[in-house]
């Protein structure tokens, strides 16, 4: 099959997994995702769906991106940490954030995305 990778929450209680490598990584500088991170971007890989399992409280929030796509954007249900998001545009993949992931070493999210949203004082 393929390496098993697995992410969680801040507080254990939701987690997920997914198998195989990560098929890109990006950092998003969309508002949407300005808003959820808390911060000028969030860093995120897309991975497969195919393969996928999560488990606990996780909640999905729906709303229409600016280009009309739906996204579900998941996070834990208890501690409110974001988990991964969706759109509508790619069914097949989900988007993992990157701060949820138990081993991110070797990505690479130099990838940048929406960078013409970027806020002045996130640095480059």
């Amino acid at each position: 099959m393929g390496d098993t990778n697995k992410g969680r929450c801040l507080c254990g209680a939701s987690e997920f997994e997914f198998i195989g490598k990560m098929k890109f990584t990006v950092r998003c500088f969309c508002s949407d995702c300005q808003h959820v991170s808390g911060g000028g971007h969030m860093p995120q890989a897309g991975v497969a769906r195919e393969g996928w399992q999560q488990s606990g409280p996780i909640k999905t929030y729906e709303k229409a991106a600016d280009s009309g796509n739906l996204l579900g954007f998941s996070f834990c249900g208890e501690c409110g940490s974001p988990l991964f998001k969706t759109t509508a545009k790619m069914p097949d993949i989900v988007f993992v954030m990157a701060g949820a992931l138990q081993d991110a070493k070797g990505a690479d999210f130099s990838t940048r995305v929406f960078e013409q949203s970027r806020a002045a004082w996130d640095m480059p």
